[in-house]
């Protein structure tokens, strides 16, 4: 077993419903392929460095776990199809080095409070809240 993170951005313009089930299908895809989620990090809605088929904002979040490298081709695969994310990339911690720092990262997701579920107000509040901020 081998250790990866996956960051993907969703749509913005999804529900926070909506947004809440296409996650929890992407950790769907990684269990079902053999994969055990250590720790997830919602990163939130965010601005994008640059806009993705018309999309100013995404809604990003991180996901570290431990899968066979066997697996990753299909749930690359599996991502590609969504048409609710905009964007991810996989990173795979090879060295003891990367693991470590990877063991780290796990543990301060962990104990951060972005891991928490967000309701639909948290996550409309929020996005409310960084509109402000740009104006």
């Amino acid at each position: 077993m081998r250790h990866y993170e996956n960051l993907v951005i969703v749509k913005p313009t999804l529900t926070a419903e909506e947004i809440q089930n296409s996650i929890a299908a992407i950790e769907e895809v990684i269990t079902s392929n053999g994969g055990e989620i250590a720790a997830t990090n919602a990163m939130g809605m965010r601005k994008l460095a640059y806009p993705i088929n018309k999309n100013e904002r995404g809604y990003y979040h991180v996901i570290y776990y431990t899968i066979a490298p066997s697996a990753i081709s299909e749930i690359e695969r599996r991502f590609r199809i969504n048409e609710e994310l905009l964007r991810f990339v996989t990173i795979k911690y090879d060295s003891n080095r990367e693991i470590a720092a990877w063991n780290k990262m796990v543990e301060k997701a962990l104990k951060g409070t972005s891991t928490k579920e967000l309701t639909a107000v948290e996550v409309t509040q929020e996005a409310k809240a960084n509109d402000e901020e740009e104006e």
